[in-house]
């Protein structure tokens, strides 16, 4: 009895054990292992979807190798099963493939096959917005010249097949390339020519991306009235698209999509005065953001600081300007932390925390002087790499014959000369054109001082009559050319204390503040010495203005004529010389 039951005993365990091992392994296995496993039980448009499926499945993760196999596979049973459209599709994801992992080289490379194949079977949707990708990545290396290249050739396929769709991607992806270079008027333009294209197509997904960037750019040129009413339009859309959907039996995920409308319109609300409706709407967005990607909530505190700003709720905006500032450093997106950081600094300064504000601004300019190096290496760079591209073309024409390649060196080289002198001759131009209009704006003011001081003192306000006082002292004395000239010194030499200066400057001088109009003072002196003192050197003429710093000189005077102040001098003798002729 006893050796029985030991034997069951031990049977039931093992059984147990086996039953628990299968289990187990049947647990660990993937979805994806589940439908591999199914693979050769499957044909025909089962054995696609089954592939499809697999394709959706490793897209989820983040190992290009694994996604572009799938996508291989996938590509692989549709031409053998004639399928196109399904050949179409696993193309163009994987263009995207390359374009979401950063790899412009492969994009690049693979590319020109698959628009073939796109245009060859007039998969015209496909066609465009695999090309638009590589527009994108251009754009996204900072490639702005080779970006609006390649989007001029689009538009004029496009234009060659009359297609409708094709001529809406350009324009929408020349708006984007016009809104980064912040041309905003010509953004503008394309946009509404992206809207009105791609109102008259079914995928409504790249409407909605116009409908944004064009808000966006509505509210950087400040019209805000015209941005109220495309983002009105905007969720019109989105709403209509959503009730088709549902029509069909279909719950379109469209959080996103709604997020950055709602956003949209709490900006148009604030900046046209309703800040009620500007609340809710944002409250509305907050709800929608949540588990989304870091680019919607780097948005959504932008907005929220705005907000906040604007109702004058100052600790609440610059926490949310921190906050902001914080996820961009760490998703290493320094340009638009500088800007989250010239935010907060004007907040500081309304809040009336100077010194935090000081302190912050001095970062910014240190941050820019550093972007700006590297923005100018990235240019360059670019435009070294169209040129080496372009060389390499010319040396497979040519390398038949070493004297064609000299030719064509000679000749690159004198149309890189002539470049450089119409570049120069354009500069030049430029110049003489903002030399002209500052000379008019100065002779302006000195006719609007003529006016101050020649008006009787009493139809002057205080402030007025300060002001008055203040220039009169500045052109007699040049106080200003003591570079540790200050608010208080400056108070005290006029008899008047800080508060009354800066009060009599911001009333009469449009708002400055005391050290901005001193500059500007400095600035006009320096101006008027490089005409009239041609012998001091630039730098020299920067000390005796006043200014302590050789940089902060040169960046001042750079910010206000528009040029610098060795190009100011030529431009000057150039005038001079004309006008005794």
């Amino acid at each position: 009895m006893t050796t029985k039951f030991f034997t069951r005993l031990v049977l039931l365990l093992v059984a147990i054990l086996v039953f628990s091992f299968t289990n187990s392994q049947a647990a660990l296995q993937t979805p994806q292992d589940s439908i591999r496993k199914s693979l050769p039980t499957l044909k025909g448009e089962d054995r696609l979807q089954a592939l499809l499926d697999i394709v959706s499945i490793v897209s989820m993760g983040d190992d290009l190798p694994a996604q572009l196999e799938a996508l291989k596979q996938l590509r692989d049973e549709a031409a053998q099963q004639k399928n196109v459209e399904v050949d179409g599709l696993s193309r163009v994801k994987e263009i995207f493939c390359y374009y979401n992992f950063n790899e412009l080289d492969s994009l690049e490379k693979y590319l020109p096959e698959h628009l073939a194949f796109m245009a060859q079977h007039e998969q015209w949707d496909n066609y465009y917005n695999s090309w638009e990708a590589k527009i994108e990545m251009y754009l996204r290396a900072a490639k702005t010249q080779t970006s609006l290249k390649e989007t001029q050739l689009m538009y004029a396929d496009a234009k060659a097949h009359n297609n409708n769709y094709g001529l809406g991607v350009s324009a929408h992806s020349l708006g984007v390339i016009y809104q980064t270079l912040q041309r905003y008027e010509l953004a503008i333009q394309s946009f509404d020519e992206a809207v009105e294209r791609l109102k008259k197509e079914e995928n409504i997904s790249l409407l909605l991306s116009t409908y944004n960037a064009l808000s966006e750019t509505l509210d950087a040129d400040h019209q805000f009235d015209r941005m109220l009413k495309v983002a009105e339009q905007w969720k019109v859309a989105i709403d209509d698209y959503k009730a088709g959907a549902e029509a069909r039996g279909h719950t379109p995920r469209l959080n996103g999509r709604y997020m950055y409308c709602y956003l949209a319109l709490s900006v148009a609300h604030l900046q046209t005065g309703n800040t009620e409706q500007a609340e809710q709407y944002i409250k509305i967005a907050e709800e929608l953001a949540q588990g989304r990607s870091l680019a919607a909530q780097f948005k959504l505190l932008h907005i929220q600081t705005r907000l906040y700003e604007q109702l004058g709720q100052y600790d609440k905006a610059i926490a949310y300007a921190e906050e902001n500032y914080e996820k961009m450093i760490g998703f290493d997106d320094n340009v638009s932390a500088l800007t989250v950081l010239e935010n907060k600094a004007r907040i500081l300064r309304k809040a009336g925390r100077g010194m935090e504000a000081a302190l912050t601004y001095e970062n910014i300019m240190a941050a820019k002087d550093s972007l700006r190096n590297l923005d100018m290496a990235a240019q360059l760079d670019e435009l070294r790499t169209i040129y080496e591209v372009d060389q390499l073309l010319l040396e497979k024409e040519v390398s038949k014959s070493r004297t064609i390649i000299l030719v064509i060196i000679i000749v690159s080289l004198v149309l890189l000369l002539v470049g450089y002198s119409i570049h120069n001759f354009r500069l030049k131009k430029k110049n003489r054109t903002l030399y002209e209009n500052i000379k008019r704006a100065q002779q302006a003011e000195t006719r609007a001082d003529k006016v101050l001081e020649t008006a009787p003192e009493d139809t002057l306000s205080k402030e007025q009559m300060l002001f008055r006082k203040l220039n009169s002292l500045l052109r007699e004395k040049l106080p200003f050319t003591d570079p540790k000239l200050d608010r208080k010194e400056l108070a005290d030499l006029l008899g008047t204390n800080t508060t009354y200066l800066a009060n009599a400057i911001k009333d009469c001088a449009k708002g400055m503040t005391v050290a901005e109009y001193i500059n500007k003072i400095r600035l006009l002196y320096a101006g008027n010495l490089l005409v009239d003192a041609p012998e001091q050197s630039v730098d020299v003429v920067g000390e005796d203005a006043g200014f302590s710093s050789r940089s902060t000189y040169y960046r001042l005077f750079r910010d206000y004529y528009g040029m610098s102040p060795t190009e100011f001098r030529n431009i000057s003798k150039e005038k001079s010389k004309k006008e005794t002729l």
